[in-house]
């Protein structure tokens, strides 16, 4: 009688990796500049009304220039072509304004629309470098209309090289705050979902608050307190110093002011990480259906 002695398989152990590989912060970053700049591309219609509503907007400066006067530094009567310039020192932040603010926003409602932020919050990559991402190329998009602007304030302020260099350094101190800012919109937005009203309420405290169209200074004192909170109020008046030569009674010592605007892009940054985290850890703790 022959007895056979059944032997188990040998089963080789295979190392089983994840398809999912981290992504680094610029690989992100790139990627959604290069798909958001090839949406806009597509659709151009967004593109030709920003810049027909900034036309607009400056061309109103010009003709409010032309007929009417102010006071609009501390005993200082201006109008004609250097009320234009105090306008036109507004009106090329504006256009960081909604780049900033709304793009995040803007990108959160376009995924909860598609059914992709589900796939952005479960990969392991870097979302906040997928917001500023989605921040940058609606800036390099917005560039058409933010250049004309800036050399038309050029043209009539004549100030030279070394004032407008600092002009574009306040533009990107300031856009570097806003960018945080529209970061934690979009963070609201997510748990919120419908914030249009809170967004459009900061758009014209922006515009108006931080003295676009008149000075802080001419304000009750507890709106001026509440001004003093917005990078844009800071960044108007550090422009104008600059466009009319250094010849402007700033709010403040123009060092107290730089360190102000660099404090805010400091802080404005570490709460829209902090808040991105918290968001984050929400939707693990109780699921994405609640983002």
């Amino acid at each position: 009688m022959q007895i056979s002695i059944l032997e188990k398989p040998i089963v080789k152990s295979h190392t089983v990796s994840s398809l999912s590989k981290p992504v680094t912060a610029w690989g992100v970053l790139r990627a959604t500049v290069v798909k958001d700049l090839r949406i806009a591309v597509r659709y151009r219609a967004n593109l030709i009304g920003n810049i027909i509503e900034l036309i607009i907007r400056m061309l109103f400066f010009l003709l409010l220039a032309s007929v009417v006067a102010f006071d609009a530094n501390e005993g200082q009567i201006m109008s004609g072509s250097d009320l234009f310039i105090f306008f036109q020192g507004a009106l090329i932040l504006f256009a960081f304004r909604g780049t900033a603010l709304g793009t995040p926003l803007g990108a959160v409602g376009r995924d909860l629309y598609n059914g992709t932020l589900e796939f952005l919050y479960t990969n392991p990559c870097s979302r906040y470098a997928y917001y500023v991402g989605t921040v940058l190329s609606s800036v390099i998009i917005n560039l058409p209309v933010f250049l004309p602007l800036y050399l038309v304030l050029v043209f009539y302020s004549g100030a030279h090289v070394e004032n407008m260099l600092m002009i574009l350094s306040v533009c990107v101190i300031v856009f570097v705050s806003l960018t945080a800012m529209g970061v934690m919109i979009a963070m609201l937005g997510l748990l919120w979902r419908r914030i249009d009203s809170i967004a459009g309420l900061i758009n014209i405290a922006f515009e108006f608050l931080a003295g676009a169209y008149f000075p802080v200074s001419s304000f009750p004192q507890v709106v001026q307190y509440a001004a003093y909170i917005l990078p844009f109020t800071w960044g108007f008046d550090l422009i104008r110093y600059y466009s009319f030569g250094k010849d402007w009674n700033t709010i403040l010592p123009v060092w107290q002011e730089w360190t102000i605007l660099a404090m805010s892009a400091v802080i404005f940054t570490a709460l829209s990480r902090y808040l991105l985290k918290k968001v984050e850890r929400l939707a693990k703790q109780k699921g994405l259906h609640l983002i």
